[in-house]
């Protein structure tokens, strides 16, 4: 499909993305839930709208285990692997008669079903943008996609709708899905922040009519987090394709996959330690590159600060011969003063007034026209 390829593949991530991204990125535990499906993993069983299902021990893809409802569909659950961490990520509710592919094809199709049904992948698209000088130039010079702000609604609108009429389709309807809402915003809270961030969520779905009668359920699941530098925001798609008179209820199994798959708790945990301890590893590194930043930066300081002192001793030197002061002293107390140069002793009073004299008997103390004040004799300083 053209529109699906206009979009970027979610590449495999380490602990958050398998093949089957676009459906075990939306999940809701509250704290009471997390416990107890630890005890129904534990026990082998999951609960799902107050009714409870085993699992068998070591079943594979496609050998999962069966649960009959009367009158209804028949349901597998499909155990979800990561093979990296050997532990079980989620559980996975389909109608017995969807087929997972072993392998994603270029268009995108995880899975297929009877009457021409087809599953497609998660894509995404993330942005950057900024109200900072230069910020936005820095993004994209890292390879990284800048743009203001859209809404959901305006993505359809002035992103999706392009891009489905050249592809053949036009617009039905479009609604919100809040359930799927709420289970991005509780799935969050259990992923790994190293400093605190305000994130939202929106996420609707749109179904689209092809002109050959093919219907497509679309799912948008934006979010968007700021900080003070920038707004980072994307979107994620996937969804499904049926032929019109098939869509309701394939649409109706995609909808019930999304809501009722459960992942491992254990599994969660795991992926929160591992980036706990990589942002602390990557937090070290940034801290002693810091540091190490910020001695060079002292030394250089230090080297400036001696050059101006050395410049400025050297200035002041220059500038007293030129001008003809002197630096004398007071003996007792040390402290210094600059006076016209030129004169053998200099005597100073109380006032910081001072006597210049050639005549070294000369003694202020000693003149009667002077002497109602002590004079201190004044030491040169060459």
């Amino acid at each position: 499909m053209y529109w699906y390829k206009s979009f970027n593949p979610i590449p495999m991530r380490t602990c958050f993305y398998s093949f089957l991204s676009y459906i075990l990125c939306i999940i809701y535990f509250s704290c009471g839930d997390l416990d107890k499906q630890s005890k129904d993993l534990a026990q082998e069983t999951i609960e799902i709208n107050g009714q409870t299902y085993t699992l068998k021990k070591n079943v594979t893809v496609t050998n999962a285990v069966k649960s009959i409802k009367p009158n209804k569909p028949e349901i597998i659950f499909h155990e979800l692997r990561d093979e990296q961490r050997n532990m079980a990520m989620a559980y996975l509710p389909l109608p017995d008669n969807w087929k997972i592919k072993d392998q994603v094809d270029t268009d995108g199709v995880v899975a297929i079903a009877p009457n021409n049904i087809k599953v497609y992948g998660e894509r995404s698209n993330n942005f950057v943008f900024s109200q900072l000088p230069g910020f936005n130039q820095m993004i994209l010079n890292q390879g990284e996609q800048v743009k203001p702000l859209k809404n959901i609604n305006q993505l359809i609108k002035e992103d999706f709708t392009p891009l489905f009429e050249k592809d053949g389709f036009k617009l039905i309807k479009q609604y919100a899905l809040p359930n799927q809402k709420a289970y991005d915003e509780n799935y969050e809270q259990f992923v790994f922040k190293p400093v605190p961030m305000q994130k939202t969520f929106e996420v609707m779905a749109a179904e689209w009519e092809h002109t050959n009668g093919t219907m497509s359920l679309v799912v948008i699941r934006q979010y968007i987090s700021y900080t003070q530098e920038a707004c980072y925001w994307g979107y994620r798609v996937s969804g499904i394709e049926a032929p019109k008179a098939h869509f309701e209820s394939a649409k109706t199994n995609y909808l019930y996959t999304l809501a009722n798959t459960k992942f491992n708790p254990q599994w969660l945990q795991t992926c929160y330690m591992e980036d706990a301890q990589t942002s602390a590893r990557m937090n070290r590194i940034h801290e002693d590159r810091m540091m190490q930043l910020r001695a060079e930066g002292q030394a250089i300081i230090e080297r400036g600060k001696a050059h101006s002192a050395m410049v400025d001793n050297n200035h002041k030197k220059w500038m007293d011969a030129h001008l003809e002061r002197e630096n004398i002293a007071n003996p007792t107390n040390g402290q210094t003063y600059q006076v016209d140069a030129g004169s053998k002793e200099y005597w100073m009073n109380s006032s910081n007034e001072y006597i210049s004299s050639n005549n070294v008997l000369y003694d202020p103390n000693m003149d009667k026209a002077v002497n109602t004040e002590l004079w201190t004799k004044m030491t040169i300083n060459n």
